[in-house]
């Protein structure tokens, strides 16, 4: 069996845990085995999961608060356990820790995965990465990335153009999204909305990285002009009572839901009619795939990599009110069932396949 040991989930919903857990559920679990390093005081985000599955959990807790510790830590897991394989999910390289255990620990397989095109973790953190990224070769043998422009973001050009290059894609069950009208009546009548309502969705974690505060500017214009519409949120994070805050002062609080952490995102999709991400910047957003495998009409930022679209009617906008304030023309009354199959390439089970041969090659 090949044993592949992945860092980088965390005690949070985000991008990257959701992206381990899909790839999780689909490999083939006698062929291959993924290890887990904790980092954090809490469990995992689905760390119950993962032990039900028969994964192991290594809790290191000296990450932030010693590094040289958390690094002979990792190097003593990583030998005594022989893992040929090691993959390293990253948002940013302002931290090298793990690269360097796994480097000095002799892993046959190091890789370094970006799944960020930028940062907003403020000027020194910024240095550091850009500092920090030309380091990456000295420890990794393998550069993956969500992207391309994610891969740039992190690799040279050389390394870029070089056959140790791999974009792994934010691969999805394709079929859970897949348009059913029974569900969207279902959920929207849960949610006590009516079919004629515009409803405008959004799911991502509350930071700048995801840009809030735009989306409820747009949101008020929209209601100037739409009265029956209705602002859709999905997520947690630390900006959430600001946001709060900001719908309170446009007194849009009974036009706009605050959702929480939810587990059942693909049936809130079969509600939406509209789905937005005006995000500063992003790998190649999971969500993104998720809302066009739904038939969701989608509005992205022309921050986010041209490589998610999927659909025709998929755009991108620049960040201007001017331009994001117009789209409750696109309420649409069109089917959205075959919406999916023109997603098909990320789909989990064929990714899952891909990534295992991909692992094959690399440890062979």
């Amino acid at each position: 069996m090949l044993k592949v040991l992945q860092i980088g989930m965390t005690d949070n919903l985000g991008g990257i845990e959701t992206f381990l857990i899909n790839y999780y559920r689909s490999i083939d679990k006698k062929k291959i085995n993924f290890d887990f390093v904790n980092i954090y005081d809490n469990p995992l985000y689905f760390e119950e999961e993962l032990k039900k599955g028969k994964s192991k959990i290594y809790k290191l807790n000296s990450y932030y608060r010693n590094p040289i510790k958390y690094t002979k830590e990792l190097i003593k897991i990583i030998q005594d356990n022989n893992y040929e394989i090691v993959h390293c999910n990253m948002n940013s390289a302002v931290f090298l820790w793990p690269l360097i255990a796994s480097k000095i620990a002799g892993a046959k397989v190091i890789i370094a995965h970006s799944h960020n095109a930028s940062s907003d973790k403020g000027f020194i953190k910024s240095i550091l990465h850009w500092v920090n990224k030309h380091f990456i070769p000295l420890f990794a043998n393998n550069f993956f990335a969500c992207s391309e422009k994610a891969g740039k973001w992190f690799y040279s050009k050389r390394i870029i153009n070089s056959n140790k290059f791999y974009v792994m894609k934010n691969a999805i069950e394709i079929n859970k999204y897949k348009f059913n009208q029974k569900i969207r009546i279902q959920k929207r009548k849960e949610l006590n909305i009516s079919e004629n309502t515009l409803l405008i969705g959004h799911v991502g974690r509350f930071n700048k990285q995801k840009n809030h505060e735009f989306l409820i500017d747009i949101f008020n214009e929209i209601q100037k002009k739409h009265k029956d519409s209705k602002l859709l949120l999905v997520g947690i994070g630390p900006l959430m009572e600001n946001i709060k805050s900001k719908v309170k002062e446009y007194n849009l609080e009974n036009s706009v839901l605050f959702l929480g952490q939810r587990n059942d995102v693909q049936e809130l999709m079969q509600a939406m009619d509209i789905f937005l991400l005006p995000s500063l910047y992003e790998g190649l957003p999971l969500v993104g795939v998720e809302a066009q495998a739904a038939g969701l009409k989608c509005i992205f930022s022309d921050k986010i990599t041209k490589e998610i679209k999927l659909l025709k009617g998929t755009e991108f906008l620049p960040l201007k009110k001017e331009t994001w304030k117009k789209i409750d023309k696109y309420k649409q009354n069109v089917k959205r069932d075959n919406y999916n199959k023109s997603c098909n390439k990320y789909n989990i089970v064929n990714c899952a396949q891909e990534i295992y041969s991909k692992y094959m090659e690399l440890g062979s």
